[in-house]
């Protein structure tokens, strides 16, 4: 019994290779690979309007599988506009038996330089919508196809796609396509690989992309399943040079309608942006996409930044994510700073709600609150804490971005706002409002105790400005800086390419006015200063920076100098430029002119030379004092000093050395009034000669050298002669009258009988 089965089934299947056989024999005899590419080109033109061009026939194999053999087509857009895909090859091996059934079970499918332009115009259209099924002008679909369709594998080499967006203004392309599936159809289990290169023109775009995950298509509910999905890139993108980033989901299962859970979705990325190193990374441990939205109970990400200018890192976490009014919204957003800038260290900690609007395309911080502290770099400098609310909005759809601040200490006030005018540059904008800051207490530091810190010290680093693209305006009420009291300061920033600027400051001191210029570049170390200080109390100027001296006056300075900004020596040892100076009431320290004439009479009187050793309780008053300088290599050189009261005149000529502090100045002293001292009588021949006295030493204690040898020995004798010639000549006779009338005027008259006139 068993072999007579086994007889039966042998005479079936005999029976059925036959059939498959011979019907294969007619397939293939009958075959007209011409035919089948016309229809092909009828049918594309009658059911989607579009352009088929085969350059040559459909070809037919049948060993070792049914193989049909695609020649070199084009596929054009809708109303045979431009070409929308094509390939240099293709094949495609069908399995026979299946097609008994009308069922056309593919085993391999083979595309060689696929070519594919999508387009979405200015109204949103995608010019594949036809074929998608998504435009309303293409027949549906009469509901009798013939075949159910089921791909043992696709395989695509060297493909292309290019990508352009007509309503964003944004253009892609995909190169050097490698695709690599496993079975796609119903209940399929696969794996797919993918492999392309992304470029695009602006912002420059050049990412290599790897992609590696298997899949589950057909389940019951519809639903696509991906399992271990990872992308991996590298590249530049957009501004970042060197990018490593990697993305991976533990699970998504994918629905038509209804949520879909993603689970374990994580991404990092490394990389370079302005040539600081860069380490981005963000995790959810489910998220669930819904038709309103994303939802997630926790979203975490990581900023780390490395560079010489900048660094350190910012946690965000991202609680209660749900859709809300077209968009998302979170319930609590809290981020933590711990920042390295130039100027110093931010540590601190923000929390707020957020809001994404999806039709404006509208990131809104809103309300954030917290506490932010700040040390600057300079060693030994105290840390500033601030209570901070601040309020962010971040445009996609402009690329840019903009906020307000509001610090509050014991102290100081600090309120602001600034922007982004485009997200993907280093470019900023700023307007800062201080009510008080004191400087002096800002940047205080203990003292270096070797030689190598005070070279540190000296040293003016410049490299902050690199990579800046700055522009604001900061206004401070009160500001302390280096000792003196300002007033109303407006100090307007610009940075950009490696150059700071700040053209048109202002601000008041000492009932004063201060305005100028100033320019610092840290390409070649070069700074440049104009400034015009007018009418500031000078004795209250220099007594708060630190000048114990004696000196008084209302000051007008104008300055215009460049200089090396290197270090701080530098600044003055390579100083260029000129400078005018005018002091009224002002006064001289360190001398008085009437003590040292009564000293320096005797060598006066033999012309010899006299020293007077600076002292700091006397000071002369000289009246209007005006001088020009011209400064080169740190030395200002001045030949018309001038100095006018009602007792002196002074002029002079010499140097001030201001890199070394040293001042060397010729003056000639004039006495307009001979000073009235007890023993001035031998003086008033000095009225009307110009002493030579020469101011020598260090800025703060110079001493007072007398060179009488200057002075020519007639110029002396003729102004005493001179003195003598202006005194008035007294003639005895009128002395005598008029002392009696005075006395007859002081006698009281006696009664004396009325006159009578006399005749004539």
């Amino acid at each position: 019994m068993r072999f007579k089965y086994l007889k039966y089934l042998a005479f079936a299947l005999g029976g059925l290779s036959t059939v498959v056989a011979a019907g294969a024999l007619y397939l293939y005899a009958t075959f007209d690979g011409s035919r089948l590419s016309a229809e092909l080109t009828h049918f594309a033109k009658q059911r989607y309007q579009r352009t088929l061009r085969m350059e040559g026939p459909v070809e037919l194999s049948m060993f070792p599988r049914l193989r049909l053999g695609l020649p070199a087509s084009t596929l054009s857009g809708r109303s045979g506009s431009g070409e929308f895909i094509g390939f240099e090859q293709a094949s495609i091996s069908v399995r026979l038996l299946p097609l008994l059934t009308r069922r056309v079970v593919v085993e391999e499918v083979e595309i060689a330089g696929l070519r594919m332009a999508l387009l979405r115009d200015k109204a949103g259209k995608l010019n594949a919508a036809d074929l998608l099924g998504q435009d309303g002008d293409t027949p549906s679909s009469s509901g009798n196809e013939p075949f159910d369709l089921d791909v043992g594998s696709l395989r695509i080499e060297r493909g292309a796609v290019t990508w352009m967006d007509e309503r964003d203004g944004r253009q892609l392309a995909l190169s050097g396509l490698s695709v690599e599936t496993g079975r796609l159809g119903p209940a399929a289990d696969g794996r797919l690989r993918a492999t392309t290169r992304l470029t695009r023109a602006e912002p420059a775009t050049d990412v290599h992309v790897e992609l590696d995950g298997t899949y589950r298509l057909g389940e019951p509910d519809g639903r696509l399943r991906l399992r271990q999905l990872k992308v991996a890139a590298h590249g530049d993108f957009a501004g970042w040079q060197a990018l490593d980033g990697e993305a991976a989901l533990s699970e998504l299962e994918w629905a038509d309608t209804g949520p879909s859970p993603i689970q374990g979705v994580s991404f990092e990325i490394r990389g370079k942006a302005a040539g600081d190193a860069f380490e981005l990374r963000a995790n959810a441990p489910r998220l669930t996409l819904t038709t309103a939205g994303p939802e997630a109970e926790s979203v975490e990400a990581s900023l780390r930044l490395d560079g010489k200018l900048r660094g350190g890192s910012v946690r965000l976490r991202l609680n209660g994510l749900v859709p809300a009014d077209g968009g998302l919204k979170g319930s609590k957003l809290t981020s933590e700073l711990d920042l390295r800038l130039a100027s110093g260290r931010v540590v601190g900690a923000l929390a707020g709600p957020l809001r994404w609007q999806a039709a404006s395309r509208q990131l809104e911080l809103p309300g954030l609150a917290g506490d932010v502290s700040f040390t600057p770099t300079r060693s030994g400098a105290r840390p500033l804490k601030f209570a901070t609310e601040a309020d962010t909005r971040v445009d996609l759809q402009r690329s840019s971005a903009a906020g307000r601040f509001a610090l509050r200490s014991e102290a100081q006030q600090v309120k602001g706002s600034w922007t982004l005018p485009r997200i993907d540059s280093t470019a900023i904008g700023f307007d800062i409002d201080v009510n008080r800051l004191d400087a002096d207490t800002l940047l205080a530091s203990r003292p270096a105790n070797n030689p190598a810190a005070d070279k540190t010290e000296d040293r003016i680093d410049l490299s902050a400005l690199r990579g800046l693209d700055v522009d604001g305006t900061i206004r401070i009420g009160h500001l302390t800086a280096a000792g003196l009291k300002l007033e109303q300061v407006k100090l307007p920033v610009s940075v950009h390419g490696g150059r700071l600027v700040s053209s048109g400051h202002s601000l008041s001191l000492y009932g004063g006015t201060l305005d100028g210029s100033l320019s610092i570049a840290a390409g070649d170390g070069k700074a440049s200063y104009r400034g015009y200080l007018q009418n500031a109390d000078l004795g209250a100027l220099l007594k708060d920076a630190g000048v114990r001296q004696k000196v008084s006056g209302t000051t007008n300075f104008f300055v215009e100098v460049s200089s090396s900004a290197e270090s701080r020596s530098s600044l003055l040892r390579d100083m260029q430029g000129l400078a005018r100076l005018r002091i009224r009431n002002s006064s001289v320290p360190g001398i008085d002119i009437n003590q040292a004439i009564a000293e320096w009479r005797s060598a006066l009187g033999s012309r010899q030379g006299a020293r007077r050793p600076h002292r700091d309780r006397e000071a002369t008053a000289v009246g209007e004092l005006t001088a020009s300088f011209r400064i080169e290599n740190g030395v200002a050189r001045s030949s018309d000093l001038k100095a006018d009261s009602h007792m002196l005149r002074v002029s002079g000529t010499g140097d001030l050395d201001l890199a070394r502090r040293q001042i060397d100045y010729l003056t000639k002293v004039m006495f307009v009034v001979v000073p009235v001292l007890p023993d001035s009588g031998p003086l008033a021949s000095l009225r009307g000669v110009a002493l030579p006295i020469r101011v020598k030493g260090p800025f703060g204690a110079p001493d007072w050298h007398l060179e009488p040898r200057n002075v020519p020995l007639a110029a002396m004798v003729n102004a005493g002669q001179g003195v003598a010639r202006s005194l008035p000549r007294v003639n005895p006779k009128t002395v005598i009258q008029a002392v009696g009338r005075a006395v007859k005027k002081a006698t009281p008259a006696a009664d004396k009988p009325a006159e009578v006139a006399a005749p004539e």
